[in-house]
């Protein structure tokens, strides 16, 4: 593992000097940088009330949403009408890959099958709205599949998303010699298109095929992408695969996966094709990892939008959502060194919006020395010389082959080296080069 990186090393300067091999650790922007965000950083004043709890009251907080998931499940299980129920039966016990972890009755995905058949799957629709903005955002939950679930998976992929659907997936398929997942899509052209069987056989319901197209390491995400086909008789969708196995279950990413992680939030909200359709989000029980996940998008971009700032004293957003996501489906945020992570990685970067703000009004809050010190930094902090909106694949008509950078044609090659040479140009002139 990767060396801890000093405390207050910005996540933006850590990508402007991985694009830059020769700049020195001890040069002049890092140093720049540093002062600014220690400042905002030690000025505790600036921060919310929620982001100055010690670890103890964070721990406090995490105890009170256990007792009140306790109580949701009591109430469930002496109420068969109440929202908190579960459902139960030989079906349902089949299907679960952990006895102790399944959607509430009211809060679940149903497979389109006809009625008198056991539509259940152990995935629970997800959505959360940014009070700032509005914007309502989709998922749904689930469990790693089961072998006899892989059917079930893909039918609800098909039926819950749109043209395009975005799958996030947050584990191995296996921890030693434990399934945590079965390996439910074809990991190369060799291996053949995955069949899927109907789910409702007697009434004729469609069988279909899940096909590999390309696939791509990632290196910033540390994910693994591929694109997928699945299709039912005459429809076709496009699946976009995230696979990150930086998250060992019951840990945490650390310095490089916790870097890799967040650039996997964004990668995967780029491909899906609007907030309201809904990207499948798992792990293996589908709450823990993918729970955190889940929340950790939601407060990333409440800090965006400026809606963190908002937050009066006493309120806690972060308390709030992992409430919300439990009040959807049950344990997410399973753990208290997720629901701890939480915060510590909100106030990292709720202290990098405060810097960047800092730059670019000038605050007179800080001194004009330190103000010209960190305007060295302003570009690598505001994204300045990223190639951002790039697609995975430089090629697009994949035809069914393997593609990674030793396999680019010599065309792909001589298009980015172009490209590539247009963005050092700009560089030199004091452009933007994201600016065509």
């Amino acid at each position: 593992m990767a060396a801890a990186l000093p405390r207050g090393f910005s996540t933006a300067y850590k990508r402007a000097r991985s694009q830059d091999g020769l700049t020195p650790l001890a040069s002049p922007p890092v140093l720049k940088a540093t002062k600014l965000e220690d400042e905002v950083a030690q000025d505790n004043s600036r921060l919310p009330g929620f982001l100055r709890q010690s670890q103890n009251e964070i721990r406090v907080k995490f105890n009170d949403l256990a007792w009140k998931e306790k109580l949701r499940i009591y109430q469930g299980r002496l109420d068969p009408n109440s929202e908190w129920a579960q459902d139960i039966g030989p079906q349902v016990t089949k299907r679960n890959r952990y006895a102790n972890v399944q959607p509430w009755s009211k809060s679940r995905v149903h497979l389109k099958v006809v009625e008198g058949n056991s539509d259940y799957i152990n995935a629970s629709p997800i959505s959360l709205q940014d009070p700032r903005t509005g914007v309502e955002t989709n998922y749904i939950a689930t469990q790693g599949p089961k072998i006899n679930g892989l059917s079930h998976f893909w039918h609800m992929v098909c039926a819950e998303t749109s043209y395009v659907a975005v799958i996030v997936m947050r584990s191995q398929t296996h921890d030693g010699s434990m399934e945590k997942c079965y390996q439910y899509f074809p990991l190369s052209a060799e291996a053949g298109a995955y069949y899927v069987e109907p789910i409702d056989k007697e009434n004729s319901s469609p069988e279909g095929s899940v096909t590999f197209l390309e696939t791509v390491s990632d290196p910033d995400s540390k994910t693994e992408i591929r694109r997928l086909s699945l299709q039912f008789g005459d429809d076709t969708k496009e699946i976009w695969h995230f696979l990150y196995a930086g998250w060992p279950d019951f840990a945490l990413p650390e310095d490089e996966d916790r870097a890799a992680l967040l650039e996997l939030v964004k990668h995967s909200a780029e491909k899906n094709s609007s907030p309201s359709n809904p990207r499948i989000i798992h792990c293996s029980a589908g709450v823990g990892r993918s729970g955190t996940f889940i929340a950790l998008e939601y407060l990333l971009a409440q800090i965006e939008s400026g809606a963190m700032a908002d937050a009066k004293e006493g309120e806690d957003p972060i308390y709030d959502v992992v409430n919300r996501l439990r009040e959807q489906r049950m344990l997410m945020v399973q753990m208290d060194i997720q629901y701890e992570f939480l915060y510590d990685v909100v106030k990292e970067k709720f202290i990098e919006w405060q810097t960047h703000l800092a730059l670019q009004t000038g605050s007179t809050q800080h001194s004009p020395k330190l103000r010209k010190l960190a305007s060295g930094m302003k570009s690598a902090i505001t994204g300045i010389g990223n190639n951002e909106g790039d697609g995975y694949f430089v090629n697009e008509e994949t035809n069914g082959t393997h593609r990674g950078d030793e396999n680019q044609s010599e065309d792909a090659k001589t298009t980015r080296s172009r490209g590539e040479s247009q963005v050092e140009e700009r560089k030199r002139e004091g452009q933007d080069p994201r600016v065509k």
